[in-house]
């Protein structure tokens, strides 16, 4: 044996012999950014019950205030990742930003609907043409929350020049109801049962309907750029997301409390709630009927097809 040989062999062998056995690489960082609200829940159930760990990815969650916020830090290479609505997300390709969905998230279905539109507890508000006149919160100004009110007020004959919108954080929104400053919000879980127990609001309507008997509220995006460059960790995300998904569709005790640690509540007020069914799987069913209808109301400069949209 030439002794280069052998001495490349004996080099091997102790390094083979210093590497622990069944050692791994070190998991791959993935910045993400989430709202601290239940659909934006697989973000914080998968860091804190370690599914996210297990396949390998160390998640690193920020908490932003809305979907708006962190389309610009994904945008801005801030986040590698973040959840948003459709909407939003069409919206930006649609202006020629290079952004990706990558998997739905929570989703809405009319079997289990969870009413959305909200107005104070002694509001005269009873009807849809009540609102004429009115100011509306939303959390974020184009987004799908503001589109199925779009839809739904279309739907009940109420001009939409009628009704002005601002926005505001969710859990300012209830607080905004009482003192008259708005006089309906769209709110969501769980700023909607915190509002509801402190007796501020009560229901008015369901305006997800206006788009589709089910689909995507909240989806996972990121940027074309971040896709061409790692391409197997984004598939090894998505199916932890869609795992994740089914872990938290049958573990509601458990992921309420993660929920109410990130949102800072009451765990009794989220044990309360209406909890959101999560995706287990990508299907264009869960988007298509939303980007159609954004484009429809003017909400997207052009139509963006499933395939631009979608990555997977």
């Amino acid at each position: 044996m030439r002794r280069s040989t052998a001495l490349t062999l004996v080099a091997g062998g102790v390094l083979a012999a210093a590497r622990p056995a069944g050692a791994q690489a070190a998991p791959v960082a993935v910045r993400m950014g989430a709202t601290a609200i239940d659909a934006c829940g697989e973000a914080y159930y998968g860091i804190d019950n370690g599914m996210f760990l297990n396949a390998g990815i160390n998640a690193q969650v920020t908490t932003l205030n809305n979907g708006a916020s962190i389309i610009q830090a994904v945008i801005g290479g801030d986040l590698d990742v973040g959840m948003a609505n459709p909407v939003q997300i069409g919206a930006a390709i649609a202006k020629g930003i290079p952004l990706r969905m990558i998997a739905p998230a929570s989703l809405y279905s009319l079997k289990d609907a969870d009413p959305n539109l909200m107005v104070a507890k002694d509001s005269p508000i009873k009807t849809p043409k009540d609102l004429a006149g009115a100011t509306i919160a939303i959390s974020t100004l184009g987004d799908f929350n503001q589109l199925s009110l779009l839809g739904w007020l279309d739907a009940n004959k109420v001009p939409r020049d009628s009704v002005r919108y601002v926005e505001l954080k969710f859990g300012e929104m209830g607080a905004a109801l009482q003192r008259g400053t708005v006089q309906a919000a769209i709110l969501t879980e769980p700023a909607k049962s915190d509002a509801m127990q402190a007796g501020q609001i009560r229901v008015l309507a369901d305006t997800y309907i206006a788009i589709a008997p089910e689909f995507a509220t909240i989806v996972w995006f990121t940027t074309k750029n971040w896709l061409d460059k790692n391409p197997d960790v984004a598939k090894k995300l998505v199916s932890t997301i869609f795992a994740i998904g089914t872990w938290a569709n049958g573990h509601h005790q458990e992921s309420g409390a993660i929920l109410a640690k990130a949102a800072k509540l009451d765990p009794a007020v989220v044990a309360t709630m209406l909890r959101r069914i999560y995706a287990t799987k990508n299907d264009r069913k869960y988007s298509e009927a939303t980007l159609a209808l954004a484009a429809r109301q003017g909400m997207m400069q052009r139509p963006v097809p499933y395939e631009e949209y979608a990555a997977f």
